[in-house]
């Protein structure tokens, strides 16, 4: 591999006019554990690299109003250990503690989780499913858009070549609200996901309706998605094993269009049910049965 030059700029400033002198021609890091993979199988190849893990303007987990704010270089071992985050993005804490090994969640961040753009990815789907957005920053501005519009396939964004995430926000979860993330993987330990699923429930129980139901999706199809026809099947409906059922038939209705005529989609397609029932069981124990939120 030919040398290239290397930068680690300590202000937000300084990296746009790296990112802007470099033409698109940089390579962006953030925790950098996919770019020494790649790196290694020769699959990246660049002139410059810039790490991003000395500017505080992409750190730290914050309130603004009732929304949750995470810069980009958040690690996954910060949102497991956040308090803000246990109590007000359960699911999302829930995730990033599946993620690789503590090594790996101690380097790894949301933000390269999410320009990555696996649809394995762990965190995904849990933001996609708290209704997510991202800032993003270039030399010529910022910009924001729902991070589920942000994708555009397997290992593609619509990032522009010089333009990194800033920051990811979505609105707090209620105290009458549960979450839950689940994934089966082919080992219990390390694990990349085969089939993954997280799910926010919001319930009135004097009511006896679903007054917010979300459910998102990751490893079967080129990106996590929400799972939009579910979620119209649940909401507004009593709690009950039937309208359970209908939700769970009518997610994999649309799971199974994605899912195609791939190898593993005979598995998947056996396998996610249970995966999505494990996941409402979880979410409606939180606010119907006192179950205690534990990672």
């Amino acid at each position: 591999m030919k040398p290239c030059a290397y930068y680690a700029p300590e202000r937000l400033e300084d990296l746009l006019c790296i990112l802007a002198d470099n033409e698109g021609k940089s390579k962006v890091i953030a925790g950098g554990t996919d770019y020494v993979i790649g790196m290694q199988e020769g699959k990246i190849n660049t002139e410059t690299i810039v790490a991003l893990h000395k500017i505080p303007e992409l750190k730290g987990i914050r309130m603004r109003g009732d929304t949750l704010v995470l810069g980009a270089m958040t690690t996954f071992t910060e949102l497991v250990k956040s308090p803000l985050i246990r109590e007000k993005a359960f699911v999302l804490a829930q995730a990033a503690s599946t993620v690789g090994s503590p090594q790996i969640r101690n380097m790894g961040t949301i933000g390269g989780n999410i320009a990555n753009a696996s649809p394995a990815a762990d965190a995904v789907p849990a933001m996609v499913a708290l209704d997510a957005r991202v800032n993003l920053v270039s030399p010529r501005g910022q910009r924001e858009m729902p991070l589920e519009d942000l994708f555009a396939g397997i290992g593609k964004t619509k990032l522009a070549t010089d333009e990194i995430i800033q920051e990811i926000s979505f609105p707090a979860l209620n105290k009458r609200t549960g979450s839950a993330f689940v994934k089966l993987g082919r080992r219990n330990a390390l694990a990349i996901s085969r089939v993954s699923v997280a799910v926010i429930v919001g319930y009135a129980e004097e009511e006896d309706v679903i007054v917010d139901f979300r459910i998102a999706v990751g490893s079967v199809a080129p990106s996590p998605f929400r799972v939009r026809s579910a979620e119209r099947v649940l909401l507004s409906c009593s709690l009950n094993n039937d309208n359970r059922g209908n939700c769970i038939e009518a997610a994999m209705e649309e799971i199974s269009v994605t899912l195609g005529q791939r190898a593993s989609a005979i598995y998947k397609k056996k396998a996610a049910p249970s995966i999505i029932r494990k996941a409402l069981d979880e979410a409606i124990g939180q606010i119907c049965r006192g179950w205690e939120k534990t990672l």
